[in-house]
């Protein structure tokens, strides 16, 4: 019986299949022939035809276990590429990613550098005016610095005399 529960079916060789194959048709193997000598031997009769059907379908199955197997060999070498290829994809897309946002950046600080441009134009345009405004009262302001330099020199005359008005016409006539 363990020999029975422990045979190697999966190597089962094809000279043995060779040998009972023969014995197969014969009318002594029917099971209603076999239960009338022994009712333990059908079983048996149902594990070999069991066994020879199932070395049948191996025959069919091994190569196409084979074939999965060399596929599934190469499935597993695709998959190490693809993970490969799918890491170098994140990485480049982290760094389009980080180059997005550095261009961004600059986009932000070219726009901000635009409007200090445009205002220190703006503020450029109005201290043009004030200066072109105030050119006319540079030849005013100069003449007045003259006059006033000038009338410095009478400054202690001017007051002796208007301290003279101030005595005369003060309250204190006499």
């Amino acid at each position: 019986m363990k020999d029975l529960i422990n045979y190697d079916k999966d190597n089962i060789p094809d000279a043995v299949i060779a040998k009972v194959s023969p014995f197969l048709d014969d009318p002594l193997l029917e099971p209603a022939a076999i239960a009338k000598v022994s009712q333990a031997l059908v079983p048996i009769r149902v594990w070999i035809f069991a066994m020879i059907g199932y070395h049948e379908t191996l025959k069919i199955v091994n190569p196409m276990r084979a074939i999965a197997k060399e596929k599934g060999d190469e499935l597993a070498a695709v998959m190490a590429i693809l993970s490969e290829k799918q890491a170098q994809v994140k990485a480049i897309l982290e760094q389009v990613a980080q180059l997005k946002a550095d261009g961004d950046a600059l986009v932000a600080k070219a726009q901000s550098l635009n409007e200090n441009i445009e205002d220190c134009g703006k503020k450029l345009i109005r201290a043009e005016k004030m200066i072109s405004g105030l050119e006319g009262e540079k030849v005013r302001w100069t003449s007045t610095v003259a006059r006033l330099t000038e009338e410095q020199g009478f400054l202690t005359g001017d007051c002796l005399i208007a301290a003279g008005m101030v005595s005369y016409a003060g309250p204190f006539i006499s």
